[in-house]
């Protein structure tokens, strides 16, 4: 039975989804775990939508994090948003990468063994699906394998905890040696008076 549509669901029907498992063991099925208020469940959820339109053999569930209880989210071990896990009656493997049509659909690929569905639904071959998606171009990680010599705007948008701990060691730095760069300034300006009354 092929499934085109994500299924948006609560605990209810993510009993069902597991049951399903259990009914056919040889299927698949996605679940993406999200939350509304997280950037990057909202880029990836439209990616997932795709996801179910290229392998439409494997039913695809998303559930909003506050339609789940934390007991349920906690014993499937997720720590964050969006978590992807695909599943079957002996398996369940978490997806961990990049979250843009082209990895996961290796990942399915990978994992399920089935490949990208590149026919319609008339029966005619299409050209294949994955080669219509071209990346964002601003979205692109830089190839510098060096943090500090990647632009700034990129290192806060690829390394958002790294800028946030540097910023916070250099305002450290300079809470803990202002008041000796003060001093020293104070020192300095007084110096040439003090030179001054010494000549006369």
């Amino acid at each position: 039975m092929t499934q085109l549509c994500t299924n948006f669901g609560d605990e209810a029907t993510l009993a069902r989804a597991v049951n399903l498992l259990y009914l056919n063991k040889d299927e698949y099925i996605a679940v993406l775990f999200y939350a509304s208020w997280c950037p990057f469940s909202q880029e990836c959820k439209p990616n997932f939508e795709k996801l179910a339109h290229l392998f439409p053999t494997i039913r695809h569930f998303a559930f909003e994090e506050s339609a789940i209880r934390p007991s349920i989210i906690s014993r499937y071990g997720i720590h964050g948003f969006p978590t992807l896990f695909l599943l079957n009656s002996t398996m369940r493997v978490r997806y961990h990468g990049p979250r843009t049509v082209k990895p996961l659909a290796a990942f399915y690929s990978d994992v399920s063994g089935i490949s990208a569905s590149v026919e319609s639904t008339t029966g005619e071959a299409m050209p294949h699906p994955l080669d219509e998606i071209e990346p964002k171009k601003d979205v692109e990680p830089e190839n510098c394998p060096f943090w500090w010599a990647r632009s700034p705007e990129n290192i806060l948008q690829q390394d958002t905890y790294l800028a946030l701990a540097a910023s916070f060691v250099i305002l450290r730095l300079l809470y803990l040696l202002f008041p000796r760069i003060v001093s020293a300034a104070k020192w300095f300006l007084h110096l040439p008076r003090a030179s001054k009354t010494e000549i006369e």
